[in-house]
C-alpha cells in the first residue's frame, strides 16, 4: 500500500500532538480494565491516526484497533459527504490490515473506529408515500452512548450511510462494504485545546496511580518523550507497514515509564517528609539537599540504561541486600546499605552521587516487592 500522505502527520506537529494526546487518553481511560498487563504496541499517523496492535506471546497480532480521530469546529457530525469520506478512508485501512504481512494469529480481528470529541447525530428522516407522514430514525453517539457499532444501527440509518458511501468510486471498486461489520463510532469526552488535554491527562494519571504522583506535569512529560522518535520517523519508502518498528511505541516502554513515575514519586514524597532525618543519616548538608534530590531523581532513569554499569551494580546490590537490613525505618536501612556497600565494594561515583543512587535503588527495590 503506497500512499504519499502517510508522512503528512510528521510534518504537522500540532496534529501529531492531538493524536498522541488522544492515544494516551484512550490508554489511561481504559488502563486498569484493558491495557495494564497487556502486550501491545501503538502507532500514530501511520496506517491510521491511532493504531493499537495487541500481541500474543509469540508476537503475532491478536487484534488491531484503529482510530480515525476528527474534531469538528461547530455542530455535530451528521450523515453526509464529510462523514462518508472519513468512513471510506477508515474502511480502506481495514482492507490494508488484511493484506499486511505482519504475523497474525488464527483468530485475528480488527475494529475500525471513527472517534471524535464532538457528538455524532446519525439520523434519517423518512416520509411514507401513502400517508405522507414522516418519521425520523436517530441514533446519537455522545456522553450517554459513547460507543456505537455500525452493524447494530437501525437498518434505515445504515442504508442512509451506505447510500452516501456508494457515491465514492473506491467504495464500490474495492469492495469496502466487506469492512462495515468492523466499523464503530466512538465519542471521547476529551477537551479541544492542547493545554486542556494535557491537564486532563495529568488528572487521569493521578487517578490511575491513586494520587501517588508528586509532579504530574513532569510525569506526563516523561511519557511524552516516548513518542519523540515516532514523531520524527518517516514511513520507509512511503509504504505504511504494521511491522514498521520505527513507528511503534511498545507497551513495555509505557509500563516502564509509569513504573518509574510511581517509584520516583514514592521516593520524592519520603524525601520531602523526612529530608532532615535522611540528610543526617547520609551526611547530606542542608545546602546540598537540592543537588542530592536532583541526583536521586536522575538515578531512576539511569537504572533503565544498559550503558550505566555503575548504577546497574548499585541497584543489583540493593536488591540482593535490602531484605537483610536490621533497621526499622527507611533512612536506617539506606544508611546500613551505604555502609555495607562501601565495606564490600568500590565505586567510581563521588560520595554524594553514590548515596543518592543508593537512596533511589532502595525505593526501586521495595517498590518491585510491593508490586
Amino acid at each position: 500500500m503506497v500512499d504519499q500522505s502517510v508522512n503528512a502527520g510528521v510534518r504537522a506537529q500540532q496534529g501529531f500532538a492531538l493524536q498522541r494526546n488522544m492515544a494516551l487518553f484512550i490508554i489511561l481511560d481504559n488502563y486498569n480494565s484493558k491495557f495494564d498487563g497487556t502486550k501491545y504496541f501503538l502507532s500514530l499517523e501511520h496506517l491510521e491516526d491511532i493504531l493499537f496492535c495487541y500481541l500474543d506471546d509469540h508476537g503475532k497480532a491478536v487484534k488491531v484497533e484503529t482510530y480515525q480521530s476528527k474534531k469538528k469546529s461547530g455542530g455535530s457530525w451528521k450523515i453526509g459527504t464529510d462523514l462518508a469520506e472519513i468512513i471510506v478512508k477508515i474502511l480502506k485501512v481495514g482492507k490494508s490490515l488484511i493484506s499486511d504481512t505482519h504475523p497474525k494469529c488464527c483468530s485475528y480481528s480488527h475494529d475500525l473506529y471513527f472517534s471524535s470529541n464532538t457528538t455524532m447525530q446519525l439520523e434519517k428522516r423518512v416520509t411514507c408515500k401513502v400517508s405522507r407522514q414522516s418519521k425520523t430514525y436517530s441514533h446519537a453517539v455522545n456522553e450517554e452512548s459513547s460507543e456505537v457499532i455500525y452493524d447494530e444501527l437501525d437498518p434505515v440509518i445504515k442504508k442512509a450511510i451506505t447510500t452516501k458511501l456508494e457515491k465514492h468510486q473506491s467504495y464500490n471498486n474495492e469492495s469496502l462494504c466487506d469492512e462495515l461489520d468492523n466499523l464503530k463510532f466512538l465519542y471521547i469526552d476529551f477537551n479541544k485545546t492542547n493545554k486542556e488535554q494535557e491537564n486532563q491527562l495529568r488528572s487521569k494519571l493521578e487517578d490511575i496511580l491513586d494520587r501517588k504522583i508528586s509532579d504530574s506535569k513532569a510525569a506526563l512529560e516523561s511519557i511524552f518523550r516516548l513518542f519523540k522518535d515516532v514523531e520524527l520517523a518517516y514511513n520507509q519508502k512511503s509504504v505504511a507497514r504494521l511491522s514498521d518498528k520505527s513507528k511503534q511505541v511498545q507497551s513495555q516502554d509505557i509500563n516502564n515509564a509509569i513504573e518509574i513515575i510511581t517509584t520516583k514519586s514514592k521516593a520524592f514524597q519520603f524525601w520531602r517528609d523526612h529530608k532532615r532525618e535522611v540528610g543526617q543519616k547520609l551526611g547530606v548538608k542542608p545546602f546540598e539537599r537540592e543537588t542530592f534530590e536532583m541526583k536521586f531523581s536522575l538515578a531512576f532513569d539511569l537504572f533503565k540504561s544498559k550503558d550505566e554499569a555503575e548504577h546497574q551494580k548499585i541497584l543489583g546490590f540493593v536488591r540482593s541486600n535490602y531484605r537483610q537490613c536490621n533497621g526499622f525505618t527507611e533512612d536506617d536501612c539506606i544508611e546500613e546499605l551505604v555502609d555495607k556497600f562501601n565495606n564490600e565494594n568500590s565505586s567510581n561515583l563521588d560520595d554524594q552521587t553514590l548515596k543518592a543512587t543508593m537512596y533511589a535503588a532502595y525505593f526501586e527495590s521495595i517498590n518491585k516487592m510491593d508490586d
